[in-house]
């Protein structure tokens, strides 16, 4: 399979159409087509890997067949459009079996199915079993309609996306149990409220709704204005960051850290704020000793941006964060192959490509380095890593992947051999027997040694004799294992004294991994050193306040393996002061239902490649008391060289408060569900209060903003139509009164922009032991588009049997009139069929234009067909444009039918030399224009004298032209031929459009 055939399918695939139900609008386009073209089949075709798929169809019978012998499969060859007026004669079908043989298919027209990116992807097409042609208007109808069909598709895919990033966004904010997230109106009152909220803050959603968020700040900020300010500061400069004291509901203060934002509509308008607050009381005196580290470590973050994304399970792109936006310049949200495809360098696109479907198709790791265009053009190198995520079973459920920034990097390795020579620290080659090739200019500097005297051994002469022993020792276990050296000692500098270094090395290997080599560097940590001595001094202070707030505190030596537990921390595992801990026991100590992923998430805060963050909540079992209790766990790890070494954290007993979260979880996640499950406005009616709870439906659905409605059910009463309020007042309060708890019924409701939704509610009543009604919930569902089709198709129904009853009245006419005059049964038999012939052609044209207008010269030319035969030029018609009107048409069609037909039994067409002239002509004269039309005859057989009697023919121009619209019909009888003159008020002519569809 080529690419380009791979990208078309994959660009098939987003659309996630194929082998799905039968859709009224993909129908009814088929239709369309099928109608605008005159065709018996017509198809909306997407076509696949060796099959083509049949949206819709029509005439056809089938969904799918296979593309060997597709017409199609020649269509996607084509820009835009493929027409083949006769197949018998392309030779691009020659042998194909549906030409030439059942169906017999003879004619094909064909508009393209392209989406944005120019991938064809099916067509909107018709066929029929003979040959035709395909005028220009329905070229261009067939092309409309594969945009309508492609536009459907696009808007099925937008609606996908939307609701996937909608379901995201909802799981994240609910996720977010530390964080208290408030969004909150322009006015600062609450709008959102998150679990987080109600669990660091103490109120629940429905008590903070409406209320501003004033609440829960100090006294002291409230009388200093503090909310308003964040607001104002927030709205000017995008973000007012703050670490301050905050209230709970039962009055206690917490240290928290929080940020607020604006919220602005599409147009950059204000709508309101959000407020996210994380308790960090806890960690506020341990924050104060890792001060300095977490400031090199957020500065190094800030210096280093990096892209995140996520990808499904089958490797499709699913998110990309904002800085791969800001970055490439592609359109927010577009994640497709072909749009992360175009912005690598193109020299690696292919090899990126095989490494990610390779990495997908085996559930493994992905890691590659590429040049990757920015948006001002520039390409700057960078390295993306992703890992699969897979659920409890080990099932692969998604992809999640970083991609950083390591153009520097790139160009620091091409600089290197003369970057080394520069380093500030001691850089050295160390050969696989142990000895030393080469160390830079620090060592010399440093040590005061010479080359000769440092190489290849005498290096270990400026090593303190006390920490000989043991670099030696431990630079040949790094040989013999070929793994990392890693090691401290103290150096002898040039003037005597001795400073402590960090001394590592990798192993170098060839292409078949031997170790040919090490590189090296000795980094003076002296000063480090000194400042982990003031640490262990801080910890002890750490100490104390950790045991007047209550916490646990862990610390896992990774270099040691050695795990230590304080006094509450094994309390938390039932254990004794005594009990010997570890890793293994740690592991026992939880339940064993929380076992397996803890001890995955500690796995994965101990990746030196993680983020090094642990936060989670657990149960235990007690080791010895048995006591389940649940714990909720904090912990940070400590990377040096490439590996963690060390694993410090808290632990807090939060068994109360997880019991009563699990309570409040439950019944609002029941809540929730409900109110997803569904499109309608969701009420929630308390009885005893007369308040009514409303979900967002009924802003989406009916425009109430949530600040405009009045929960009340007063509010919801004083907006149903004064028509239908007391049949609905009675109704519900009958059954509020009885026993039932069903309710349903129908009526008008007022929306927010004054017009009036068709509504079909239906609710519960819930009643307390005594049987008294306390509650009802219910459902408004918008039948307003069930109702309008309802009307439309009443009016539709009485146009139908108006038309019948003036065509069924017509034909009667023309059967009592031609069977009274004729001389025998054949004739009379010819006449009358071709008379209904002439008036169905009219039919058509006037169908075509739904009954309210016709072209005169289609009129003209559906009356003379079958007279023409094909002696074309005998009958000669001209005139300008009119659109008749549909009793117009029908009466002119009528009397052309009769005067032909008199032409060819009597007349100029019933020799070879007789001809007839056809022309209509306005006359704007007076006050009111005036159609005229004249039909005359020469070279037919000369007329002696006038016909002796009138026959019907004559009677039923008269008829059919004078009567219905009220013209003149003259009939002159010359020599050389017959002439007729009709004319009429070109107002009567040409029916006004409403009374033709009355």
């Amino acid at each position: 399979m080529s690419e380009q055939e791979a990208a078309r399918l994959r660009a098939l695939d987003r659309y996630r159409l194929l082998d799905t139900p039968r859709e009224q609008d993909f129908d009814e386009i088929a239709e369309a087509a099928a109608e605008l073209c005159e065709a018996p089949i017509a198809v909306v075709n997407l076509v696949g890997d060796g099959r083509q798929f049949f949206k819709a169809e029509v005439g056809l019978g089938v969904r799918e067949t296979p593309l060997e012998t597709s017409f199609c499969r020649q269509a996607i060859l084509h820009d835009d459009f493929l027409y083949v007026p006769d197949t018998a004669r392309d030779p691009r079908f020659d042998g194909n079996p549906l030409v030439c043989g059942d169906p017999g298919l003879r004619f094909y027209a064909g508009a393209l199915l392209r989406t944005d990116q120019g991938q064809p992807i099916g067509t909107v097409c018709v066929l029929d079993t003979r040959p035709r042609e395909l005028s220009e208007r329905q070229r261009r109808g067939l092309m409309r309609l594969a945009r309508q069909a492609m536009a459907q598709m696009e808007l099925r895919l937008s609606l996908r996306e939307q609701a996937e990033q909608r379901l995201l966004h909802e799981r994240i904010l609910d996720s977010a149990t530390d964080y208290a997230i408030v969004a909150m109106d322009p006015q600062g009152r609450v709008t959102r409220w998150n679990t987080g909220a109600e669990r660091i803050l103490g109120w629940t959603e429905a008590e903070m709704l409406g209320r501003t968020v004033d609440a829960f700040f100090t006294p002291e900020d409230r009388a200093g204005g503090r909310p308003d300010v964040e607001k104002r500061l927030a709205a000017a400069a995008g973000s007012a960051p703050d670490e301050r004291w905050h209230m709970r509901k039962d009055g206690t203060r917490f240290w928290a850290s929080g940020e607020m934002m604006p919220l602005t509509a599409e147009g950059g308008g204000l709508i309101g704020f959000l407020k996210i607050l994380r308790d960090r009381t806890g960690q506020r005196a341990s924050e104060a000793a890792l001060q300095a580290s977490e400031l090199r470590y957020r500065s190094l973050v800030e210096v280093s941006p990096q892209v995140v994304w996520f990808g499904d399970e089958d490797g499709r792109i699913t998110y990309c964060n904002a800085y791969w936006y800001d970055y490439t310049g592609l359109p927010p949200g577009e994640t497709g192959e072909a749009s992360w495809m175009g912005v690598i360098h193109p020299d690696h696109r292919a090899r990126i490509r095989d490494a990610w479907l390779a990495a997908a198709r085996s559930s493994g790791g992905y890691e590659v380095e590429f040049p990757l265009r920015r948006a001002d053009g520039q390409y700057r190198w960078f390295l993306s890593r992703a890992r699969p995520v897979r659920d409890a079973a080990g099932h692969l459920r998604s992809w999640i992947g970083t991609t950083l920034d390591i153009h520097e990097r790139k160009v620091a390795e091409e600089r290197f051999a003369a970057l080394t020579e520069l380093a500030p620290a001691i850089i050295w080659f160390g050969n696989p027997d142990g000895s030393l090739s080469y160390l830079n200019d620090r060592w010399y500097a440093y040590t005061g040694q010479t080359p000769e005297q440092a190489l290849p051994l005498g290096w270990g002469a400026a090593i303190h004799p006390d920490d000989l022993d043991g670099l030696l020792e431990a630079w040949e276990t790094a040989r013999t294992r070929e793994t990392v050296y890693d090691t401290e000692a103290r150096l002898r500098g040039r003037d005597g004294t001795y400073r402590w270094f960090l001394i590592r090395a990798e192993p170098r290997r060839d292409a078949s991994g031997a170790v040919v080599g090490w590189l090296g560097s000795n980094s003076d940590i002296h000063d480090r050193r000194q400042a982990d001595e003031d640490l262990h001094r801080t910890r002890e202070q750490l100490h104390l306040a950790v045991e007047a707030t209550g916490t646990g505190i862990f610390d896992y030596d990774l270099v040691t393996d050695r795990l230590e537990w304080d006094a509450r921390t094994r309390t938390l595992f039932g254990l004794g002061p005594e009990a010997p801990v570890g890793y293994d026991v740690f592991l026992a100590g939880l339940h064993p239902n929380d076992r397996a992923w803890v001890d995955r998430a500690v796995k994965a805060a101990l990746d030196p490649a993680g983020g090094g963050t642990y936060d989670i909540a657990y149960r235990t079992v007690g080791l010895e008391d048995g006591i389940e209790r649940w714990v909720a766990a904090k912990g940070q790890a400590f990377v040096a060289g490439g590996r963690t070494v060390r694993f410090i954290g808290t632990v807090r007993d939060v068994t109360q408060s997880r019991r009563a979260e699990q309570t409040l979880r439950e019944t609002e996640e029941r809540y929730r569900l409900a109110a997803r499950a569904t499109n309608d406005a969701i009420w929630d009616w308390n009885l005893a209060t007369n308040q009514v709870l409303w979900n967002e439906a009924l802003t989406v659905a009916h425009g109430y903003p949530p600040e405009a409605v009045d929960p009340t059910g007063d509010w919801w009463i004083a907006r149903i139509h004064p028509d239908d309020r007391g049949r609905i007042d009675a109704s519900i309060h009958a059954l509020i009164d009885g026993t039932g708890t069903a309710w349903s019924d129908e009526y008008r409701f007022l929306r927010a922009d004054g017009t009036y939704a068709d509504i079909l509610d239906r609710g519960y009543v819930i009643r307390d032991a005594q049987g008294a009604a306390v509650r009802m919930i219910g459902a408004m569902l918008d039948i307003s588009a069930r109702k309008r089709a309802e009307e439309h198709q009443r009016l539709l129904t009485g146009e139908l049997q108006h038309r019948v009853k003036n065509t069924l009245t017509l034909v009667q006419a023309i059967a009592s009139q031609t069977f009274r005059n004729a001389p025998d049964l054949d004739a009379a038999r010819e006449a009358f069929a071709a008379r209904l012939i002439s008036l169905g052609r009219a039919h058509d044209i006037l169908t075509r234009s739904s009954w309210t207008e016709a072209p005169i010269a289609e009129v003209v030319e559906g009356a003379l067909a079958v007279h023409r035969g094909a002696a074309t030029a005998c009958i000669r018609a001209s005139g300008p444009g009119v659109l008749l009107g549909a009793k117009a048409a029908l009466s002119l069609a009528l009397a052309l039918h009769e005067l032909a037909t008199n032409a060819t039994k009597y007349g100029a067409l019933s020799n070879e030399a007789g001809c007839v002239e056809l022309r209509w002509h306005v006359v704007h004269e007076g006050g009111a224009p005036r159609f005229c039309l004249t039909w005359s005859e020469q070279g037919g057989p000369p007329i002696l004298g006038q016909p002796s009697r009138r026959g019907f023919g004559s009677r039923l121009i008269e008829r059919s032209f004078a009567a219905e619209v009220g013209g003149e019909v003259k009939l002159t009888y010359a020599p050389t031929g017959l002439v007729c003159r009709l004319e009429a008020p070109l107002a009567s002519m040409q029916e006004p459009r409403d009374e033709a569809a009355a």
